[in-house]
């Protein structure tokens, strides 16, 4: 699996397909055709609560619409208390049914309605729902396969059709809580491996009589991804020695070799090697991705381009024709564009050793969090951008690897634009221990990796942890970026060791709680970072007489002083005060000692705790500002600590802090000559933990520094620099991006107006 992995990005690539670019549609347009789609689907309810019906096959009576449309609308997220769903469900609980397609879609709907039911209605929809469940399984053959009806453990006849949507119901049953015997799963694995075409291929049915092609290929390998997901749990578990066991090399095959023919034949438009069914297609291919952790087939993006094709036919009513379409057409939309929790990166050598660790871990957050979520394989071989698909990238070596300069640099980059790195010594393999040491202090030496205590946030936020991994950690002095455990928990993850090590999953919430601060994920064509649609500093600004400023980093002792430097934050406020007032901003990020700043206009200062300056510095400072200079000091992620330091070190130069007040330029904007910057005296918007804290006064903050009456700096106890990237920190007692930029701006405009 790991070698078509490699080919298949290379291909990607190479051709360009993972440039970052921006896609043509937006997510905001998927979300409307969802909901359009649902709109259309609720209006073809009849006043009974059913769907128009269409006797198909060998059905005994017409049914299956009522069926596929609750399912539908249950699964993107319409309540049971609407009328629609109310009415359904009575229809639902009344029907006789004895058609597979029929059951298996009621048995789903069942499955996700009673989700959010409580009571005895709940106890209802869920004896249903084993009911249609316990239906399937007496309904499988011998062959393990099901026909359009029941086949009662006969060899009868099946087909792959049938068969994909009884396992998808039966997977959906037993997550629900159903007991689904071992032998249903065995005996589809089973009739899969066999009737698999030597081009990795599934037909309609077994046998080189039927030729493979698009929807059965995409739905036999959807298939023995759920089949092994219930039966083959140990996966390379338990670890011995440092190893994990033997690998599953014939399900790798057979994987490989189904992925390869989807590469070569993939397309939006049509269901490959057959033609019609494109909405059937599409839905069965996109549970390939999501379960192989794919974002593409060959050079296919495919949620991208089946997202496109389907929002550029939909009917203007809503649908895509009929009520299967339209079904299949909704649920590609909304399931696709679910969140990427995890990235897992492929490299050369043992890098997945536990393919289905952070799959089961994805699982587990879905069900405890009620949202869906999707995980990732990717490569470095892809851009930054993509890495940043999701906030966390998730490395678990087993052997130790060997990237490439330009790797490494992509790594740096990763960390270095917001990203977290969870890094795994898989089975706690000695080899990758040592590698691991070596490595973090080359990638990043400016900091020690550490313990990480109790107090830290990624055991207590959301849920506080008695028991906990043993993890070591990197802060930057805005957050933990890398994560790293020296022994095995992918392995409690790939078994679904609930019971005895739910702590490990509970961390995961937590982590991924504590990379993003609270922040909802992004959907899958939504931009990292997008613009706001509106500028709320839109107001013309102004340099005054002074053109050019030369802002110097202040060095102290220990390495607060590079707080934030490996994001560019002032990169960022350099383009952004060219832009908006053409002021020429230079900065040098190398810092210097107080009695080093020479012609600098800015002096920053950045912290989060004391403030390590020799006193022979400290005079250096003040005579620096007696000479004109200014200095503009922050809080890095409005660390409390750091104002008391902020304070001592004022008062040891004999400098007065004191609150800054809203009349004043600095919050105004009015400036002297034609200076003119923003105004912050109210509409200032903050990040997550001083949301609450700051109701009521929506204004920037600033303590002066005065020399007598005179203003030589000014002191922000709220976070500036970090927060102007719009990477998340935990517990950032920060601005938003916006208002943090503009922040900065007017503390440089003031400075210009001489």
């Amino acid at each position: 699996m790991r070698q078509r992995l490699f080919l298949l990005l290379l291909v990607a690539v190479v051709t360009g397909t993972t440039a970052g670019r921006a896609f043509a549609l937006t997510d905001d347009e998927v979300v409307k055709a969802i909901e359009k789609g649902q709109d259309w689907l609720s209006k073809q309810q009849g006043k009974g609560g059913s769907w128009p019906e269409q006797k198909y096959h060998a059905a005994p009576t017409p049914c299956g619409h009522t069926e596929i449309a609750m399912f539908t609308l249950a699964y993107t997220g319409i309540h049971p208390n609407r009328p629609v769903i109310g009415e359904g469900l009575t229809t639902l609980l009344g029907r006789n049914l004895g058609y597979t397609y029929a059951i298996a879609m009621r048995c789903m709907a069942y499955a996700h309605i009673q989700q959010k039911l409580s009571g005895e209605t709940r106890d209802i929809v869920r004896k249903a729902m084993q009911m249609d469940a316990m239906w399937l399984c007496q309904a499988q053959g011998s062959h393990g396969g099901w026909n359009y009806v029941s086949l009662g453990g006969s060899g009868g006849r099946y087909d792959f059709s049938n068969t994909q949507m009884a396992l998808l119901a039966l997977r959906e049953a037993a997550l629900a809580g159903c007991e689904i015997p071992d032998v249903i799963w065995q005996r589809t694995q089973a009739l899969y491996f066999k009737a698999q075409q030597q081009d990795g291929s599934w037909g309609y049915t077994e046998g080189q009589k039927t030729p493979g092609y698009g929807s059965m290929t995409a739905a036999g390998l959807a298939s023995i991804f759920i089949t092994m997901d219930n039966l083959n749990l140990a996966s390379g578990c338990p670890c011995r020695g440092g190893k994990s066991q033997q690998s599953m090399g014939d399900f790798d095959r057979r994987v490989d070799s189904a992925l390869t023919w989807l590469e070569k034949n993939f397309t939006a438009k049509e269901n490959p090697k057959k033609g019609g069914n494109t909405h059937y297609w599409l839905y069965s291919v996109e549970r390939d991705g999501i379960a192989a952790g794919y974002k593409y087939f060959g050079t296919h993006n495919w949620y991208k381009e089946g997202a496109e094709h389907l929002v550029k036919s939909q009917a203007e009513n809503g649908s895509w024709g009929s009520i299967p379409n339209t079904c299949f057409a909704t649920l590609f939309l909304y399931k696709g564009r679910a969140p990427i929790l995890f990235n897992k990166l492929e490299f050369e050598g043992t890098w997945n050793a536990h393919r289905r660790d952070v799959a089961n871990l994805t699982a587990y957050i879905e069900k405890m969090k009620e949202q869906m979520f999707h995980w990732q394989i990717v490569s470095l071989r892809a851009p930054v951008e993509e890495l940043h698909d999701a906030p966390i990238l998730y490395i678990t070596p087993e052997t130790a690897p060997t990237f490439s300069d330009e790797h490494k640099k992509k790594l740096r980059r990763f960390t270095d634009t917001g990203g977290t790195i969870l890094l795994e010594a898989s089975c706690g393999n000695p080899q990758v221990r040592t590698w691991v040491r070596a490595f973090v202090k080359e990638m990043w030496p400016e900091w020690e990796m550490k313990p990480l205590g109790p107090e830290h946030g990624s055991f207590q936020d959301p849920h506080p942890l008695a028991q906990r991994p043993e993890i070591f950690g990197m802060h930057d002095g805005m957050r933990t970026f890398l994560f790293y455990s020296m022994d095995d928990i992918s392995c409690p993850w790939q078994t679904k060791a609930f019971a005895g090590r739910d702590y490990l999953f509970k961390w995961g919430i937590n982590l991924y709680t504590y990379a993003t601060d609270h922040s909802p994920l992004r959907a899958k064509l939504q931009e990292r970072l997008p613009e706001e649609a509106k500028d709320r500093y839109a107001a013309p600004v102004a340099a005054g007489a002074k053109k050019a400023l030369k802002v110097v980093r202040v060095k102290h002792d220990g390495p607060d002083w590079m707080t934030g430097r490996n994001y560019g934050c002032w990169n960022l406020v350099k383009d952004y005060v060219q832009k908006k007032a053409a002021i020429n901003l230079t900065v040098n990020e190398s810092g210097a000692l107080p009695a080093a700043l020479g012609n600098a206009d800015v002096a920053y200062l950045v912290g989060t705790g004391k403030i390590a300056l020799a006193a022979d510095q400290k005079q250096a400072l003040k005579q620096y500002l007696a000479k004109g200079g200014f200095l503009l000091a922050e809080a890095a992620g409005g660390a409390i600590e750091f104002t008391k330091a902020v304070a001592t070190l004022v008062a040891e130069m004999g400098l007065t802090l004191k609150r800054i007040p809203q009349t004043e330029p600095l919050l105004t904007g009015r400036f002297q000559g034609s200076a003119k910057g923003y105004s912050l005296i109210s509409g200032v918007q903050f990040k997550r933990t001083l949301r609450v804290a700051r109701l009521g006064q929506p204004n920037a903050e600033f303590m002066g520094i005065y020399d007598g009456e005179k203003l030589v700096g000014v002191y922000s106890p709220i976070d500036i620099l970090f927060s102007a990237t719009g990477y998340d920190a935990y517990e950032c007692r920060g601005y938003q991006a916006q208002d943090a930029k503009a922040v900065a701006a007017n503390v440089l405009l003031y400075l210009t107006a001489g």
